[in-house]
């Protein structure tokens, strides 16, 4: 919401819509349905009518785990049965039978046509109105409605109810002012800006053929073909898992380190001239991730085609002006510096943030929604597994990691969950909201990033119920960073 009175007392939302973070429970099948019961879902997180409210005459409130609240509600009968006449008299009015006039059918005629409309409207109005009227009574923190069930409207005119209602987690906030975090200092030192030069000259780097009459060496460039079997066949064939690169493979670089493609690998080619082919045994690591692979023994047959040697650009004037046109080397350094010291600034202001909501969040202890856990972890998992594929990591190795990657998934969804209740308790409590300018704002960002006309954006933001994760991503992007303008720094010096 922006800037607007929530529907709830005491701070409340009016739906749970935020698609990474605020997953709100399906509705039950059963109550999708045309019915008042139906409706009571949609009319009890709608900005209701002005009308007097219904007094509740008994709310018992109870507290499950995972955020579950259910409501034991029971209502006045005789504002049951006003709200029946209210009704009634308002089918008497509009109702059209035959034989009648508009407005004119005996009431006990329109009761008996009308029994069941009147009594779904009745439970709509009743149920919904009592249930805000509970939640704003109780003052609770409302993430959804999950069900409304127990119905009881006895001929008396007496009703009770029982609703179940997803709730913020409860817990008390720590000291969230004036936390002190420690920093690394921003200076940039000189061997960081002779780091950086010097990785600008390994990326210039030329390859150039060995121009010396010698076998290969460690730390050299070679470029091989080779096949590996085991016992006789293509190691992929034995080994599904572990992908034809173990088989085989032609014009393939290889740096010349101890542990290059499999340890004693390199060591084996040591010595080795162009043209020259070498047939070696390789022992499989213990710990090597495809299963059953640990311990194998792997024949290799290199034939070494080329061996390179790496010429790094003289770090010069002539140099600096191939990076920053018209630039010396002197000019190189203060660039250098100047982009490190913005990266550390940079680093610095993320770690701060990170680094409160750790302190902050250490001292939390709460129980989560399940199901909202269940959706973050989800999506969390799937991102996971969606990065481990563009790494190239096989499908089998993933699977082989399940457990982990799970629970490491899982892990992280309950403290992202964690910190956004945190969060969003903060705003409340010191009046941090976002102004209409601020949402405008971030869905022009968001449409020119997507390259999308703003009002196209929005209405699909609407359609797929995702304006409130918009709002909530801002609101809480603010209040972080009033977090981090309420926290100092010790600095800790560079080198430390």
């Amino acid at each position: 919401m922006l800037n607007g009175d929530s529907p709830w007392e005491g701070g409340g939302r009016n739906a749970v819509k935020d698609e990474r973070f605020f997953q709100t429970p399906a509705i039950p099948d059963f109550l999708v349905c045309k019915s008042a019961r139906a409706a009571i879902f949609r009319a009890l997180f709608q900005k209701p009518a002005p009308h007097p409210p219904v007094p509740i005459m008994n709310v018992v409130v109870e507290n499950l785990p995972n955020c579950i609240t259910t409501l034991r509600i029971e209502v006045e009968p005789d504002k049951v049965s006003k709200a029946w006449e209210a009704v009634t008299a308002d089918y008497t009015r509009h109702a059209k039978l035959p034989g009648y006039r508009a407005g004119k059918a005996p009431r006990a005629v329109i009761e008996k046509k009308f029994k069941k409309q009147i009594r779904e409207e009745l439970e709509k109005k009743l149920l919904s109105d009592s249930c805000r009227e509970a939640i704003s009574e109780k003052k609770l923190r409302v993430l959804t409605l999950a069900q409304i069930n127990d119905v009881e409207l006895a001929d008396d005119k007496s009703m009770k109810f029982t609703a179940t209602l997803v709730t913020h987690p409860a817990f008390e906030l720590p000291t969230y002012k004036g936390l002190v975090v420690p920093m690394k200092s921003t200076e940039v030192t000189e061997s960081e800006i002779d780091e950086s030069l010097e990785n600008l000259r390994e990326q210039a780097a030329d390859f150039v053929d060995l121009a010396e009459d010698r076998g290969a060496e460690l730390e050299d460039y070679i470029v091989v073909d080779y096949t590996g079997t085991i016992d006789g066949k293509p190691v992929h064939e034995v080994f599904p898992k572990a992908g034809k690169p173990l088989s085989g493979n032609d014009d393939f670089w290889i740096r010349m380190t101890p542990e290059a493609f499999f340890p004693g690998y390199a060591a084996a080619l040591v010595g080795m001239k162009p043209q020259e082919t070498r047939t070696f045994v390789i022992d499989v690591p213990a710990e090597f991730p495809v299963e059953g692979m640990g311990g194998q023994k792997i024949q290799y047959v290199v034939t070494l085609k080329e061996i390179k040697t790496k010429v790094l650009p003289a770090l010069d004037d002539a140099f600096a002006a191939t990076v920053v046109k018209g630039k010396t080397l002197a000019d190189l350094r203060t660039l250098a510096r100047e982009e490190l010291t913005k990266q550390k600034i940079a680093d610095t202001e993320a770690s701060k943030r990170s680094a409160l909501m750790a302190q902050i969040l250490s001292q939390v202890e709460c129980e989560l929604p399940v199901e909202m856990v269940r959706t973050q972890t989800r999506r969390i998992l799937s991102d996971i597994v969606r990065e481990n594929q563009e790494r190239g990591i096989a499908d089998e190795v993933l699977k082989e990691n399940e457990q982990q990657i799970l629970g490491t998934a899982s892990q992280n969804a309950r403290e992202q969950l964690k910190g956004t209740f945190v969060l969003l308790r903060i705003a409340e409590l010191e009046g941090i909201t976002v102004t209409q300018q601020e949402f405008n704002q971030r869905i022009f960002q968001l449409a020119a990033r997507y390259d999308m006309k703003p009002q196209k954006l929005l209405k699909e933001l609407e359609k797929r119920n995702a304006v409130d994760q918009i709002t909530e991503e801002i609101l809480t992007a603010k209040t972080l960073e009033f977090l981090a303008s309420n926290a100092s720094v010790t600095t800790i010096p560079a080198g430390a």
